[in-house]
């Protein structure tokens, strides 16, 4: 199932309910969903906040196959940001000595169970899977 979305953290909203009906549909787990709506919502935040000006919405694809949740999120007209990077995050460290950002990417690594990017033309794509766990 695809949709599109308006480049608004008020969107947030509908693309949970979006995103639920599938995975509900498809028959995955509570302990799946959760992470699946967790790394959207982060994705989806990441995309609005660092493109506000942009007025192309943001594509949403998912699909559920064997037990598995297919993610993917196309952003267009943005500059390459790579989310399968790792970002050296100390999640050790004490809060007052870490250094800001990343750590939402850093959750979302390890919490899916495959993470792709692409980037052609402005064209931001964001792959990822999740399930039977």
């Amino acid at each position: 199932m695809q949709k599109s979305f308006d480049r608004s953290i008020d969107s947030i909203v509908k693309v949970y309910e979006f995103t639920e009906s599938v995975l509900v549909a498809g028959d995955i787990s509570d302990a799946d969903r959760f992470p699946i709506h967790l790394a959207m919502e982060e994705l989806f935040v990441n995309m609005v906040h660092y493109y506000p000006d942009n007025d192309n919405a943001i594509k949403l694809e998912v699909d559920v196959a064997d037990g598995i949740a297919s993610v993917i999120m196309t952003d267009i007209d943005v500059d390459p940001f790579d989310v399968t990077q790792s970002r050296n995050v100390d999640i050790d460290a004490p809060l007052d000595e870490r250094t800001p950002g990343g750590l939402g990417l850093h959750l979302i690594q390890s919490m899916v169970d495959n993470l792709e990017y692409d980037w052609e033309d402005r064209r931001s794509t964001i792959r990822f899977t999740k399930g039977k766990g």
